[in-house]
């Protein structure tokens, strides 16, 4: 939910609101990220250093929004990214079977892992050239006949709110170059 609000407080920002505490909100919520990072590309759910998978693009785009892209934990998130992360995507290249429990576990954060490194493709082109190449061809593959995109479990399981929510994931990150500009980093 954090990361979501940041997301506004970027948005309010850049629409010009004159908030006379927006800069303190947007202050607080770097410091909310570097207090809930936990280390190698690592964020936690709260305000305590941690390390929930998911969680890393989440932090790691927050603090690029908010004006903390040249923090090493921003470093730090993109690299993860482009590792341990990049390799669920390479898991189910290798095996498009694999698609709908690895994709269950991973397509919230890959949502946020595909901006994060979109933003970041100025400092590391050859990251965002492997993410690019994994994520479109995983999701181009795993789009269902009819148009949506279906995982099991965590809240995209095969029913209408699981496919709504993982054809919103996988289609917003197939637009990412019509959402954003990468010039946060």
């Amino acid at each position: 939910v954090a990361g979501w609000n940041m997301q506004a407080l970027k948005a309010g920002r850049m629409a010009g609101c004159t908030h006379p505490q927006l800069k303190n909100a947007i202050k607080k919520s770097i410091n909310f990220c570097k207090l809930a990072y936990g280390g190698k590309g690592g964020f936690g759910y709260a305000s305590s250093p941690g390390d929930r998978g998911n969680m890393g693009g989440v932090g790691t785009v927050a603090m690029q929004l908010l004006g903390a892209s040249s923090d090493k934990r921003v470093r730090e998130g993109c690299e993860r990214i482009g590792g341990i992360r990049l390799k669920a995507y390479e898991e189910v290249m290798a095996d498009p079977t694999k698609w709908s429990s690895v994709g269950s576990k991973n397509l919230y954060g890959w949502y946020y892992d595909t901006q994060a490194i979109f933003n970041s493709q100025n400092l590391d082109k050859a990251r965002w050239k492997s993410w690019r190449k994994a994520f479109e061809s995983v999701l181009i593959r795993a789009q269902h006949d009819e148009g949506y995109w279906e995982t099991t479990g965590h809240g995209t399981g095969a029913n209408t709110p699981g496919r709504v929510l993982s054809t919103c994931w996988s289609a917003l990150q197939l637009e990412v170059y019509y959402r954003y500009l990468p010039t946060f980093c």
